[in-house]
Parts: structure tokens; sequence; C-alpha cells
């Protein structure tokens, strides 16, 4: 008989931890397990997960990020008279707010398998210390009714032990995984044709904890010195508006060319001299994997979990938060070395296991931590 289960997550943007998950859905064995979906009504990535003809999606419209008494209420109302309803076997959790929402709202409802990804935890230190201690609060309460909880990176493991969210038994590392052959076409066309064209590429979703003020200082800088440099900022989101216009109080239409969500990021990861991600918190960033497995030089913030996947001086470079000085020098003295540069990274992702990075080993892990969960 299969296994019913059910995911929960806030919205359906394109984002790391919603692709992941449209790509585990997509994986898993459809002769094991019966796939639900509960997540806000919102997010340009619904028409793809409602595509699955396998999964059947229920949208909550209450369901959104910022804090709301009244609306989180009548999700968790939904949530719990849902998961009654339907007697799942598996509850698993995405995003901080549903998360919480939905672990306590399926174990109401009886069920004793959850299990929740924490793709980046919400407690950081650019948070005002008391929101900081509300969200830890609630993460360590929280984890006493979760079976297993996954994190997407070896530092978000370490955060967590250090601050005692729970024991070290109830967590599991699986870092996301992307299509391998996807990514060898890209990274075949840039090892025999590297790019030339100076272009700069920024993935983010266009919210605060991009630290995209700092990516746009960093443009300033580097236009400076290096004028044929021209800048690629793929994302959408709630900054959206405020970004574009920065990008025009700055004078940079010209250079700077806002694009919105790609469904496919293969040509510009194809033509990009190097990518750039100045978060200033963030778990593993799904464009870093991609853009390492792809053969791309990657200037990234340290927040952790890159460096699971970027060496330093060697795939990429790794720099302090909020420097934006730093990070123009990054790119410029990769641009000015490029030949050098190109040997390396190429070197770097030709002894990467890929293997371990790809979307058939993260499928196979949960799969694992599911009926691991189910057997306790």
């Amino acid at each position: 008989m299969k296994k019913k289960i059910l995911f929960i997550i806030t919205y359906l943007e394109l984002g790391g931890a919603q692709k992941q998950l449209l790509s585990l859905i997509e994986n898993l064995d459809r002769d094991k397990y019966s796939l639900y979906l509960c997540a806000g009504d919102d997010g340009c990535l619904k028409s793809k997960f409602k595509a699955v003809a396998f999964l059947k999606v229920y949208f909550v419209p209450e369901l959104v990020r910022r804090i709301s008494p009244l609306n989180d209420l009548i999700v968790f109302l939904k949530l719990y008279f849902f998961i009654r309803k339907n007697g799942f076997d598996i509850v698993h959790t995405h995003s901080p707010k549903a998360s919480i929402l939905g672990r306590w709202a399926a174990y109401l409802a009886g069920v004793r398998s959850i299990i929740y990804t924490a793709h980046g935890w919400p407690f950081h230190d650019q948070l005002n210390q008391l929101l900081a201690k509300l969200y830890f609060f609630l993460e360590k309460v929280t984890a006493l009714i979760t079976k297993r909880i996954i994190v997407v990176s070896a530092s978000d493991l370490r955060k967590a032990l250090k601050n005692r969210v729970s024991s070290a038994d109830k967590f599991a590392i699986i870092h996301y995984g992307i299509d391998i052959q996807w990514a060898e076409n890209i990274f075949l066309k840039r090892k025999t044709s590297p790019p030339a064209d100076n272009l700069i590429v920024n993935i983010s979703c266009l919210k605060p904890q991009k630290g995209l003020r700092y990516f746009l200082d960093a443009v300033e800088t580097i236009l400076r010195k290096r004028g044929d440099a021209r800048f690629s900022l793929i994302g959408d989101g709630p900054l959206y508006e405020n970004i574009k216009q920065e990008i025009e109080e700055r004078k940079l239409e010209k250079e700077v060319v806002l694009e919105g969500w790609k469904d496919n990021i293969a040509e510009s990861l194809s033509s990009a001299s190097v990518m750039v991600i100045a978060s200033l918190w963030e778990g593993l960033p799904l464009a870093v994997i991609e853009a390492v497995i792809s053969g791309v030089p990657v200037v990234a913030t340290d927040t952790g979990g890159v460096l699971d996947i970027i060496k330093d001086k060697n795939n990429g470079i790794i720099l302090h938060r909020k420097d934006a000085q730093s990070i123009a020098d990054a790119i410029i003295s990769i641009m000015d070395n490029y030949k050098s540069w190109h040997k390396k990274v190429i070197a770097a992702r030709e002894h990467l296991d890929l293997a371990y990075w790809s979307d058939k080993r993260m499928t196979e892990l949960t799969e694992k931590t599911y009926q691991e969960v189910l057997s306790l």
C-alpha cells in the first residue's frame, strides 16, 4: 500500500527550496508514495507543481511569509483539518512559517512521522536579538515533535548542535542535488569555449537576505575600473521594484539587466564569466551548486554553507559579508586573470564527485529518511 506524504511550503517562488522540492517530488517513486502539497497561493512555480500529474496540490491563500496572527490561525486550522481528513503517513515541511504551523497541525492531527527541511535557519545574526530569540524558541520547541530535521549544509548542522536545537541523532545532512546531465552540457561548452563577454551574473530571490545593495555597490566600483563589464541580475521577489528603482537612480540601466526569473538559466551560466552571491545569511544556495558544477567561477560571501562546495582561491573566492569593495576586487581579479582562473575552475570541476551532487542522490537520501522515520 502506498504511503501518503504531504509537503507543506510557504511560497512556490523560483528559489532553491522550491526547486529542490519540485525535483524531489518528480524523482520520488510514484509506485511507493501518494504525494500531496499544501502551499501559499503565490509564486511563479505554481504551474510547474500543478503540472505534476501524480501530485495533488492544494493552495492556502492565507499562507504568507509575514507574521499575521489572524491569517496564521486560519492556516493552522486549514492544515489541521486537511491532515486529519486525509490521514497522512508523513508530513514533510519546508520554510520557517510553513514548518512551524505545519508541524504542529500535523502533530495535533495525529501524524507522528514529521520531517522538516531547514533551508537555512530563521534565527541568524542579521536579525534583531528579540526576533532571533523568538525564532530560536519556536524551532527548539517544535523540534520536540519532529522525527527528523534535514539540513542542507554542514554549517547549518554545526549551528543547530551548538545552539542545541535538538539532539544530534535527529539531524541529517542532505545537500541539494541537480540534474547532472544538464550541468554537464553547460560545462563541456564552457570547457572548450571559455566565455569572453565579461558577463557577471547574480541569481537571487530579491529579498533583504541576498545583500543586493552590496552587489550594486560592487557593480559601480567594477565599472570604474572595467568599463567592459556587464551584469545580469536574475530573480524576482518583494524587492523587485526597489532594486529596479535603485538601478535607475544609479544610472546603471545599460550595464545591469534586471531579468526577473528565468525558467532555464543554462544560457546565462554558459555565457557567465563570474557568478556572484552577496547574501547576508543563507543555507547553501542552489545557484552556487549549479554554477560550480557548470564550471563557473563563484564569488560568494561566507554564509557558511558555500564552503561545502567552494574551495577558496580554487573554484571561487569566499568573502566577508557586507563588503562591497572586496566583492568588486574579487571579481576584477578573476576578470584580469581569466585564463588562469578558467584552468583552475575546470580542473576543480573535473575532480568533483558529480554523483554526490545529483538530484538522484538527494532523492535516495530523502527516501531513506522517510523509511527511517516510519520505522521509529
